[in-house]
């Protein structure tokens, strides 16, 4: 396959893991809890690979990793709209799965040593930024919520202006109020951890 496909994609991405707030991974530390545990969803407001057009559709990725994520040997599920045509589930896989090129699933595809899958599946999102939900049945219950102040309770809201930043640039720092995944080979409930929402753009014309 031809790697120097043009793509452009932009829109809204949700994170969640299992390291505490702010995540150490933006700080280039190791992460928390020695290992890290987590994903992405992607939704794109816009979207082209190569000639397949991807606007209002949805992707995810999600993971464990025994260390550092830089260090590999993960363990990841990735989960495609299931809205997707054929042709728009090819041009999916090959970004995901297939195609180093594209960043910066590239990048999270050579750390990957065990794909459990790519699965289509329904996805549920309601966009509201740091109180944003998205469900899976059966597979993802995902709701972000804003930091709380430990003293007064009020909402700490924080933002992370990162240019290097490969996945975003820009992320609302959050927490997740619910964060559990299901499934066969790759299940945790990691709620009331890290959790982010971010604009993203990635493109090559």
């Amino acid at each position: 396959m031809a790697n120097k496909i043009p793509y452009h994609l932009n829109g809204v991405l949700l994170g969640s893991c299992s390291c505490e707030w702010g995540c150490p991974c933006n700080f280039e530390m190791p992460p928390s809890r020695g290992f890290c545990e987590g994903g992405y969803l992607w939704h794109i407001e816009e979207g082209v690979y190569g000639q397949t057009c991807l606007d209002g559709l949805n992707c995810a990725a999600f993971a464990h990793s025994p260390q550092a994520l830089h260090l590999g040997n993960l363990t990841a599920l990735y989960l495609v709209d299931e809205r997707a045509t054929p042709q728009q589930r090819q041009a999916f896989e090959e970004m995901l799965l297939q195609n180093s090129e594209v960043m910066p699933f590239g990048i999270f595809r050579s750390l990957v040593s065990t794909v459990l899958g790519c699965h289509h599946v329904p996805f549920h999102l309601d966009l509201q930024g740091i109180r944003s939900r998205a469900q899976i049945p059966g597979i993802l219950d995902l709701q972000l919520a804003p930091m709380k102040n430990p003293v007064t309770g009020e909402d700490e809201l924080a933002t992370l202006l990162k240019p290097t930043g490969f996945t975003s640039q820009k992320q609302e720092l959050c927490t997740s109020a619910i964060f559990r995944l299901t499934s066969e080979g790759l299940s945790y409930d990691h709620s009331g951890r890290y959790a982010e929402v971010s604009p993203f753009e990635y493109k090559r014309v």
